[in-house]
């Protein structure tokens, strides 16, 4: 993976009716006992030498934070600001949203590197729970959700080659790795944001090495048929492995109430 200085689609969920614009506010639920949204996650170096993918899961009151942030470049820097974004991410995510979040975890991670550092990340952020998800990210990590029936990809990548066929030009292959957002580089107008309302019954978030190897079938197959969000995660991550993926591979798998 590597960083274009190019502009940058924001993207927006499609696809289903539940899925609403990112200026709709999540309607506020009464206060009532809840169980946290069962959810469970996995990673594997690959075949790199470093692992760089990051992964973080937070308790939120009766719902969750989850990330998952994929290191840019084959490097301990690399892997570094991947753990500093999920992690500062998601401890930030309700108090300041997902968005603010992720210029949180920006701010971490210019602060952690230095003026000389390199290290940085693409991130994908969601919060929420029983009321509805806000989702925001940088980069090419994905969220997807699962209704029982279809897979609809929620984020929009950030990328040369999104960004050429949005413009209705032909994306050489070469493209499809070089992002146009990252956490160091964050900006409001540039983190893409969409919410998803109720209705969906899993929601998953993938870094690369799982989402450019296997199919929209596929990932549909795991989320359907495989009960446990943890074993979902792992059968995601085993599946790219398989399937012939050499980046680092990571999954993360939210059963929605």
């Amino acid at each position: 993976m590597s960083v274009a200085d190019h502009p940058t689609l924001t993207g927006s969920a499609v696809g289903r009716p539940d899925l609403t614009s990112p200026t709709d506010e999540l309607q506020a639920v009464r206060p009532r006992a809840r169980r946290s949204p069962r959810s469970g996650s996995a990673s594997d170096r690959g075949l790199r030498g470093v692992a760089a993918d990051a992964l973080a899961v937070r308790t939120a009151g009766a719902g969750l934070a989850l990330a998952v942030a994929d290191g840019i470049g084959d490097s301990k820097a690399a892997a570094r600001a991947a753990r500093v974004a999920a992690d500062v991410a998601t401890l930030e995510a309700v108090r300041l949203g997902p968005t603010g979040a992720i210029l949180a975890a920006r701010d971490a991670v210019l602060t952690d590197r230095g003026p000389a550092g390199t290290g940085d990340c693409v991130l994908v952020l969601a919060a929420g729970g029983a009321a509805g998800w806000r989702i925001s990210w940088v980069g090419d990590s994905r969220a997807y959700a699962w209704d029982g029936e279809q897979l609809v990809q929620l984020t929009t990548d950030h990328t040369v080659a999104e960004y050429l066929r949005g413009r209705g030009e032909d994306a050489p292959a070469r493209t499809e790795n070089v992002v146009t957002t990252t956490v160091a580089t964050a900006r409001g107008e540039r983190i893409g944001q969409t919410l998803l309302r109720a209705g969906a019954r899993r929601l998953a978030l993938l870094s690369d090495g799982v989402h450019r190897t296997l199919t929209a079938n596929e990932i549909a197959a795991v989320l359907a048929t495989v009960e446990h969000p943890a074993a979902a995660a792992r059968a995601l991550v085993d599946d790219a492995l398989l399937a012939g993926s050499t980046d680092n591979a990571t999954a993360t798998v939210v059963d929605l109430p």
